[in-house]
C-alpha cells in the first residue's frame, strides 16, 4: 500500500503546475522611452498602463502576456509637448486613446526571453518583437525589457515631423513590470 501512495505522490509532483493570472503592481512599474529631437535626447514616459500576465513561473515562456499604455497619459516632460503628441499628427490621443502589445509566442533565449506579437499604435497593427527578462521579486515577479518602436511604421509625427532628422524614426521603449499572484 505505501508503495501505491508514493508512486501517486510522484505523479501528481510531476503533473505540471496550471498557469496562473498575474497582476500588475502600478506603483513598482513602469513605461519610458527615449528619442532624439533635432539630435538632441529627449525621454518620457507613459503615467497610465495596463498588463495582463498568465504563465507557470516553470515555464513562463507558455504564457500569455499584454501590455495596453494610455497615449492620452504621456509625460515628455513640458506641458506643450504632452499637448502636441496628443495631436492627429503624432499619436491621435482622441481617436486611438490605447497603444497595446499582445504576445503569440514566447521564447526562451540566452539573455531571457523573446516575445513576438502584435503591436497596436494609432489603430494600426504590426507583428513585433520584445525582448524581456523575467526575475523572481519577493512573491511575484519582475519583468524588464525593451522595444524599438520605428514611428513610420505607425504613423506617428506626420507632416513635417516626418523627418527623421528633425524627430528621429526610432524611438526605445523600455519597461518594468512588476507582477504580483
Amino acid at each position: 500500500m505505501l508503495r501505491w501512495i508514493i508512486l501517486l505522490g510522484s505523479l501528481l509532483v510531476a503533473l505540471p503546475t496550471p498557469a496562473q493570472d498575474w497582476k500588475l503592481d502600478t506603483a513598482s512599474s513602469w513605461v519610458r522611452f527615449t528619442s532624439r529631437q533635432m539630435n538632441v535626447p529627449m525621454a518620457g514616459g507613459f503615467k497610465r498602463f495596463a498588463a495582463s500576465a498568465r504563465f507557470d513561473p516553470a515555464r513562463p515562456e507558455a504564457g500569455s502576456y499584454r501590455v495596453e499604455v494610455e497615449v492620452a497619459s504621456i509625460d515628455t516632460g513640458t506641458a506643450e509637448g504632452d499637448d502636441e503628441v496628443k495631436r492627429p499628427a503624432w499619436f491621435d490621443a482622441a481617436r486611438h486613446p490605447r497603444a497595446s502589445f499582445t504576445t503569440r509566442q514566447v521564447r526562451r533565449t540566452a539573455q531571457g526571453f523573446l516575445a513576438q506579437g502584435d503591436m497596436t499604435v494609432k489603430g494600426q497593427t504590426r507583428p513585433a518583437e520584445m525582448a524581456f527578462t523575467l526575475v523572481p521579486q519577493g512573491k511575484g515577479w519582475r519583468a524588464d525589457g525593451r522595444y524599438t518602436l520605428k514611428r513610420s511604421d505607425f504613423g506617428i509625427g506626420g507632416g513635417e515631423w516626418s523627418d527623421p532628422s528633425i524627430v528621429a524614426d526610432p524611438v526605445q521603449v523600455e519597461f518594468r513590470l512588476v507582477l504580483t499572484p
